[in-house]
Protein backbone atom coordinates (compact mmCIF):
# COMPACT_ATOMS: atom_id res chain seq x y z
CA UNK A 1 0.00 0.00 0.00
CA UNK A 2 1.77 3.44 -1.09
CA UNK A 3 0.84 6.78 0.16
CA UNK A 4 -1.88 7.82 -1.49
CA UNK A 5 -4.09 4.06 -0.92
CA UNK A 6 -3.06 5.14 2.92
CA UNK A 7 -4.49 8.36 2.52
CA UNK A 8 -7.91 7.24 0.22
CA UNK A 9 -8.74 5.40 3.87
CA UNK A 10 -11.33 6.76 5.96
CA UNK A 11 -9.73 7.99 9.27
CA UNK A 12 -10.16 5.73 12.49
CA UNK A 13 -13.45 6.95 13.71
CA UNK A 14 -13.54 8.37 17.51
CA UNK A 15 -13.41 5.73 20.18
CA UNK A 16 -12.09 3.57 17.83
CA UNK A 17 -16.06 2.51 17.22
CA UNK A 18 -16.67 1.61 13.75
CA UNK A 19 -20.31 2.90 11.44
CA UNK A 20 -21.53 -0.86 12.07
CA UNK A 21 -21.03 -0.54 15.87
CA UNK A 22 -18.11 -2.75 16.43
CA UNK A 23 -14.69 -1.77 18.06
CA UNK A 24 -11.82 -1.32 15.81
CA UNK A 25 -8.44 -3.10 16.67
CA UNK A 26 -4.87 -2.42 15.66
CA UNK A 27 -3.64 -3.78 12.87
CA UNK A 28 0.33 -2.80 12.10
CA UNK A 29 1.90 0.48 11.12
CA UNK A 30 1.93 1.18 7.52
CA UNK A 31 5.33 2.74 6.48
CA UNK A 32 4.70 6.04 4.13
CA UNK A 33 8.09 6.55 3.11
CA UNK A 34 10.81 8.90 4.30
CA UNK A 35 10.95 7.63 7.50
CA UNK A 36 7.04 7.86 7.97
CA UNK A 37 4.52 5.37 8.96
CA UNK A 38 1.49 5.39 10.49
CA UNK A 39 -1.25 2.96 12.45
CA UNK A 40 -3.66 0.82 11.05
CA UNK A 41 -7.26 -0.26 12.36
CA UNK A 42 -9.62 -3.21 11.31
CA UNK A 43 -13.17 -3.26 12.52
CA UNK A 44 -13.59 -6.22 14.18
CA UNK A 45 -16.89 -7.24 12.71
CA UNK A 46 -17.25 -6.10 9.02
CA UNK A 47 -13.30 -5.66 8.40
CA UNK A 48 -13.16 -2.51 7.42
CA UNK A 49 -10.01 -0.78 7.08
CA UNK A 50 -9.05 2.76 8.83
CA UNK A 51 -6.14 5.05 8.88
CA UNK A 52 -4.51 6.39 12.15
CA UNK A 53 -2.46 9.17 12.21
CA UNK A 54 1.23 9.35 11.48
CA UNK A 55 2.67 10.42 15.11
CA UNK A 56 0.72 7.77 16.44
CA UNK A 57 3.17 5.89 13.96
CA UNK A 58 6.27 7.57 15.30
CA UNK A 59 5.64 7.00 18.91
CA UNK A 60 5.81 3.34 18.38
CA UNK A 61 8.55 3.24 16.23
CA UNK A 62 10.96 5.23 19.11
CA UNK A 63 9.85 2.77 21.00
CA UNK A 64 11.30 -0.22 19.50
CA UNK A 65 14.55 1.88 18.95
CA UNK A 66 15.34 2.10 22.60
CA UNK A 67 16.32 -1.48 23.31
CA UNK A 68 19.60 -2.85 24.15
CA UNK A 69 21.60 -4.66 21.59
CA UNK A 70 21.92 -8.68 23.16
CA UNK A 71 24.97 -9.25 24.20
CA UNK A 72 27.88 -11.55 22.01
CA UNK A 73 28.42 -14.72 23.67
CA UNK A 74 28.71 -16.86 21.14
CA UNK A 75 26.18 -19.81 20.62
CA UNK A 76 24.64 -21.25 23.33
CA UNK A 77 25.45 -24.63 24.97
CA UNK A 78 23.53 -27.85 23.87
CA UNK A 79 23.87 -30.31 27.28
CA UNK A 80 21.13 -32.63 25.10
CA UNK A 81 23.94 -33.44 22.88
CA UNK A 82 27.24 -35.51 23.61
CA UNK A 83 30.06 -35.24 21.12
CA UNK A 84 29.55 -38.49 19.97
CA UNK A 85 25.86 -37.67 18.95
CA UNK A 86 26.70 -34.79 17.26
CA UNK A 87 29.88 -36.42 15.46
CA UNK A 88 27.21 -39.32 13.85
CA UNK A 89 24.33 -36.54 13.05
CA UNK A 90 27.29 -34.20 11.14
CA UNK A 91 28.08 -37.57 9.72
CA UNK A 92 24.57 -38.21 8.28
CA UNK A 93 23.54 -34.56 7.35
CA UNK A 94 26.73 -34.18 5.56
CA UNK A 95 25.77 -37.24 3.24
CA UNK A 96 29.11 -38.74 3.54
Amino acid sequence: MGPGEFLSLPPVPPQRVCSCGQRTRWSHLQYLGRGRSAPLYVCAGCGLVYRGREDDGRRESAASKSRQPLPQEGPPENPVLDEELAAKLRQLLSGS
